[in-house]
């Protein structure tokens, strides 16, 4: 069980969404996994509706599809609005952290204004304000999330 601080819910970046419909078996199984496991835990994980936008730029029609079946249409995850205070927020995020990425701030920000105690993402130069925990997804990474959320 998620205990202490990592209780609270978990954020997806897109390019875990990414992963999940485009990329290889080793890393994909482990991510259909975990959503299987949100199933249990409606409202438990989230993403930004910035994530919609990201994966369908660069996706084939099946894959965009796909894309709109899982994020949006399954239920599975709580789609944040990107706001202004979101917007502020990540300014100052940027100020502060020297990130470069505008929608890799704008990620981090809407996990901290969600409520997210964790944040799973493939970008390693992320670097998390304090009280959000980030955790690269890896295939051990992504079970040892499932095994938490049991």
């Amino acid at each position: 069980m998620i205990a202490g601080p990592h209780r609270s819910r978990v954020y997806l970046d897109s390019n875990v969404f990414i992963y999940a419909v485009e990329g290889r078996t080793e890393i994909s199984e482990p991510l259909r996994g975990l959503f299987n496991a949100f199933q249990r835990r409606p409202g438990f994980a989230v993403t930004s509706e910035l994530t919609i936008a990201e994966v369908l730029a660069k996706a084939t029609p099946t894959q965009q599809r796909d894309y709109i079946d899982l994020i949006v249409e399954s239920d599975l995850f709580d789609l944040c609005t990107v706001t202004r205070g979101i917007l502020i927020a990540t300014a100052s995020y940027r100020q502060a952290f020297g990130m470069a990425k505008l929608a890799d701030a704008i990620h981090v920000m809407t996990a901290v204004h969600s409520s997210c105690g964790t944040m799973l993402s493939a970008d390693r130069r992320l670097r998390p304000p304090e009280g959000l925990r980030m955790l690269d997804s890896t295939r051990e990474n992504v079970s040892r999330l499932i095994e938490e959320l049991a």
